[in-house]
């Protein structure tokens, strides 16, 4: 899904380009950024577009030249309904990721128990001749 942000005027002296991008924390705890675009021209009103999937994580941000400090970007997750829910910091993007993801490794650590024991039975009925 395309996630679109409009974004508004600024001073392009002060402040660089908005920019947006989907995080991935699984090869890189300090996250790889797949960047996507802002149309716009500096200083004016534009929109940030980014393609994205539920559950991803996703920054936005936009540099100040004169309080660097200023530059952090905010991290959002992406819901069901292509909203994003703002997460806060890279830390606590980070944490929202590794809980994701070891809940879906459970999930299917599950299925996957649930299959062999599904086998297993069907196995045992075989064996049994269906004379229970």
């Amino acid at each position: 899904m395309e996630i679109k942000i409009e974004t508004n005027t600024y001073n392009e002296k002060r402040y660089g380009r908005p920019w947006i991008a989907r995080v991935d924390f699984s090869q890189n705890p300090k996250g790889n950024f797949a960047f996507g675009t802002w149309v716009g021209e500096p200083g004016y009103k534009g929109i940030l577009l980014l393609d994205a999937e539920p559950g991803d994580i996703v920054a936005k941000g936009q540099k100040d030249y004169r309080k660097p400090a200023n530059s952090t970007p905010c991290f959002y997750f992406v819901k069901e309904n292509g909203e994003l829910e703002r997460l806060g910091t890279k830390g606590v993007a980070y944490k929202y990721w590794r809980k994701q993801n070891s809940d879906n490794k459970k999930i299917e650590n599950l299925k996957a128990e649930k299959e062999k024991l599904l086998a297993r039975i069907e196995e045992i009925d075989k064996l049994l001749g269906g004379n229970l």
